[in-house]
């Protein structure tokens, strides 16, 4: 019997998603903020950084946005640091997605209803 890892991260997107091409693959990448409150009633944000890779970074290039609600689900995690616009220093996990729902109603213009294609 194999070993596998299977997790889903539900959070609002941190900004607008980065279209790279990596050799002859896109990928799209955003940062999800998950939330929750301690013992003591703090606040704590963790940041994932998710990479939707060729059909799935089409999808999220067109259709996810800064601050809309988004659910991922992925099977590898990777420890990641980086440091803050302050220079403070801050911890992410980095998440390769193998498939995205969006939470939110897209906005639709009256001229403009299309299908999303999922």
């Amino acid at each position: 019997m194999g070993t596998s890892l299977n997790f889903t991260v539900t959070g609002y997107v941190g900004g607008e998603p980065q279209v790279k091409t990596v050799g002859e693959q896109q990928v799209a990448s955003f940062s999800v903020a998950v939330n929750r409150k301690t013992n003591g009633g703090k606040k704590q944000t963790l940041w994932v950084r998710v990479n939707c890779w060729n059909r799935l970074a089409d999808v999220a290039s067109q259709f996810v946005r800064k601050g809309a609600l988004v659910q991922i689900s992925a099977e590898w995690l990777r420890p990641s640091s980086w440091i803050a616009n302050d220079g403070t220093p801050q911890i992410s996990l980095d998440v390769d997605a193998n498939r995205l729902v969006l939470l939110d109603r897209a906005e639709v213009g009256a001229a403009a209803q299309e299908e999303i294609p999922f």
